[in-house]
C-alpha cells in the first residue's frame, strides 16, 4: 500500500478506506501513515510441532521443580504429551514411575492413572509429590506396597481399612458400612466377611457373627453348611483363645464353619523405622535470620532409603514436602523470628515410613 499524507489519504480506493474505518479492531496505522493488520494470538493457528521438541528446557540444577531424581523429566513435556494423547477422565498408565512426573501431571490434569515401579524410592517419591499438590478436590488414590507396618494398619481410619483389607483378600467391600449388621463385605465365594481392626478377638465376636452370617443370606448359609463349606470369614490382627475354641465348637457341634483370617496372612506386616532429629543452632545470616542445622537419623532392619522434609508443616493440610529426596538426612535452613513447625519423614527400603515433628521457636 502507498503511504498516506497528513490530509486526505491518497492512493487507497474508497471501498478500502471504508473497510479500514469499519474495522479498527483489526487494522491500525503506523507512525509512517501505513495501515497494518492486527494479528491476535487466539486467531493464529501457529506452526505444527516437528519431530524434535527443543522448546522445553531440561531439568537443570536450579530448576524449581527439581527433586533430585536422576531421570526426572520436565512437567511441561508430560503436560504436552498427556493433553495431546488423552482427555479428562481417561486413564494414564506409567509402568516405570521413576520420579513420578507422569503421575503427578496426569493427576493435576484430571486424568485417572496407574503407576508401577519395582523401586520403593520411586513409589514413595511419587506419593510425596502427589501429597504436595493434594487439595479438597483431589480424587482419592491407593498406594500399594509389598509390606505394611502394624501401626499404620491398626490405627488408620476404620472404614478405609475394612474396605481395603477385604479387597486385598479378593472380596468386595460393603459400600453401606453403617448399619451393616457386622458384615463388611463379601468373599470371592459370596460368603460374608467381617473385619475387626483389633487384636485378641473374643468369643462374643464369633457368636454374633454366626448369627449375622445367617441373616445376611440364609439360603447361602444353609447351602454352605450342607456342603461343609465356610459360612463366612472373620479378618482380624489376632484371635484370642476363646474365639478359637468357639470356632471349633461351632464346627464340631453345629456344622457351622467360620474361617478365621489374620491380617498378616493376607499382607506382610513389618516394623516401621524409627527416627530421631538433632538440632544445631548456627550463626545469623546477613538478613538477621538464624541458620539452623537439622540432622535426622533413621533406623530400620531393612535399611534407610531416604528422608523428606516439610519446613512449613501444617497438621490440617498434611505433609507437603519442601525437600522430597534427602539421602543424607541433613538440612541447613534460615528461620525468621517466631514459631516454626517442621516435619521430617524417613523411608526405609521396604517403603515403610515414620515422621518426626519439630516445634521450634526463634527468638529475636
Amino acid at each position: 500500500m502507498l503511504p498516506l499524507s497528513r490530509g486526505k489519504p491518497r492512493g487507497i480506493k474508497p471501498y478500502r478506506l471504508r473497510l479500514i474505518k469499519e474495522n479498527p479492531h483489526i487494522i491500525y496505522w503506523t507512525k509512517t501513515g501505513r495501515p497494518r493488520y492486527k494479528i491476535y494470538a487466539d486467531e493464529y493457528e501457529g506452526l505444527p510441532l516437528g519431530n524434535v521438541w527443543d522448546d522445553i528446557p531440561a531439568i537443570n540444577t536450579m530448576a524449581k521443580e527439581r527433586i533430585g531424581y536422576p531421570t526426572q523429566k520436565p512437567e511441561a513435556l508430560l503436560e504436552r504429551i498427556i493433553e495431546m494423547a488423552s482427555n479428562k477422565g481417561d486413564i494414564v498408565l506409567d509402568p516405570f514411575v521413576g520420579g513420578g512426573t507422569t503421575i503427578t501431571v496426569a493427576d493435576r490434569l484430571n486424568r485417572r492413572w496407574i503407576g508401577i515401579d519395582q523401586s520403593v524410592q520411586a513409589v514413595k517419591v511419587t506419593e510425596f509429590r502427589l501429597q504436595k499438590q493434594t487439595d479438597l478436590f483431589t480424587a482419592p488414590y491407593i498406594v500399594q506396597l509389598y509390606k505394611y507396618d502394624y501401626d499404620t494398619l491398626r490405627y488408620n481410619d476404620a472404614f478405609e481399612f475394612e474396605s481395603w483389607i477385604v479387597q486385598q483378600y479378593g472380596g468386595t467391600g460393603n459400600v453401606k458400612q453403617r448399619s451393616d449388621k457386622g458384615i463388611d463385605g463379601k468373599a470371592f465365594d459370596g460368603a460374608p466377611i467381617q473385619v475387626k481392626r483389633s487384636d485378641n478377638i473374643g468369643v462374643n465376636v464369633i457368636k454374633n457373627f454366626s448369627v449375622s452370617a445367617k441373616q445376611f443370606d440364609k439360603s447361602l448359609f444353609e447351602k454352605n453348611m450342607a456342603a461343609g463349606k465356610q459360612v463366612g470369614y472373620i479378618i482380624a490382627f489376632s484371635f484370642g483363645r476363646g474365639a478359637i475354641e468357639e470356632v471349633s465348637r461351632l464346627k464340631n457341634e453345629e456344622n457351622i464353619i467360620i474361617k478365621q483370617v489374620r491380617v498378616d496372612e493376607i499382607i506382610p506386616i513389618a516394623v516401621k523405622p524409627v527416627i530421631g532429629v538433632h538440632i544445631n543452632e548456627l550463626e545469623r545470616d546477613d538478613k538477621g535470620s538464624r541458620k539452623i542445622e537439622f540432622i535426622a537419623t533413621g533406623q530400620s532392619p531393612a535399611g534407610i532409603e531416604f528422608y523428606s522434609w516439610d519446613f512449613n508443616y501444617d497438621k490440617e493440610k498434611g505433609f507437603k514436602a519442601s525437600i522430597i529426596i534427602d539421602k543424607v538426612g541433613k538440612q541447613v535452613i534460615s528461620l525468621k523470628t517466631g514459631m516454626h513447625n517442621i516435619a521430617v519423614k524417613v523411608v526405609d527400603n521396604d517403603g515403610l515410613e515414620n515422621m518426626e515433628i519439630i516445634k521450634l521457636k526463634i527468638n529475636v
